[in-house]
């Protein structure tokens, strides 16, 4: 737990710092669930398990990149949900992300949109598009692209899977096959060997599982470059 809490730490402050000196005036950061503007594309990024509110390692440089690569004004929204380790905090995340999709869908109607999640992140951005939830069609519609990374929620037969993952291995509380087939098209889910997150972890170990190498290694792999692609693709 302390060499997880030294990297969280430096990964702040990293972050904090990349942010400070980079100079993009196409893209704001906005830690919030408000639609407080109809720039031509809006980037929400939903952090992983005691990252910062503001600046994730994983997802704010990847945020940024999608930012200045689209050449338009850009948005990009860290949604402000706890993160931690609680029991309903993935719950509230998925309160708080439906109510700024369902927001942003009726003030910016043209906006395009970009999810990116990484592991409670990407389980709470899961749970809000899985069928059943209470955003409606009109929202869903409106989302562009879709990275994840390291999601609980992974499942080894579906068709959006990348990375270097075992198909026949799944996440500690794995959706069924085909559950996000509506965004098929539009999601990339990334998951790596030796990543007990979304590679056959024990549920019962909970948050042990997140301490994993393979957990980490998207910060140092190629698939944060190839997420960035794959965002600009369905943006272009």
């Amino acid at each position: 737990m302390r060499g997880l809490s030294r990297i969280l730490l430096c990964s702040a402050a990293t972050a904090t710092t990349a942010l400070a000196v980079t100079t993009l005036p196409t893209a704001t950061a906005e830690p919030t669930t408000e639609a407080s503007s109809c720039a031509a594309v809006k980037v929400v990024t939903v952090r992983g398990t005691l990252e910062p509110q503001v600046g994730s390692l994983l997802l704010t440089p990847l945020a940024t990149q999608i930012a200045a690569e689209s050449g338009r004004p850009t948005t990009v929204t860290e949604l402000d949900y706890p993160a931690s380790m609680a029991p309903d905090s993935s719950v509230r995340g998925v309160e708080n992300l439906t109510a700024l999709l369902e927001t942003t869908a009726t003030a910016c109607p043209d906006q395009q949109l970009v999810l990116l999640g990484y592991s409670q992140g990407a389980r709470v951005i899961t749970n809000t598009l899985r069928p059943g939830t209470t955003l409606t069609d009109r929202a869903a519609a409106r989302i562009d692209a879709i990275a994840l990374f390291g999601n609980p929620l992974f499942n080894g037969a579906d068709p959006y899977n990348r990375g270097n993952y075992d198909p026949a291995l799944s996440g500690t509380g794995a959706l069924a096959p085909g559950a996000l087939a509506p965004f098929t098209d539009r999601l990339h889910s990334y998951c790596n060997t030796g990543d007990r997150v979304c590679q056959g972890g024990d549920p019962a170990a909970g948050f042990a599982n997140a301490l994993s190498y393979g957990h980490f290694a998207y910060f140092i792999n190629g698939n944060r470059t190839e997420a960035a692609t794959f965002v600009r693709e369905r943006l272009g």
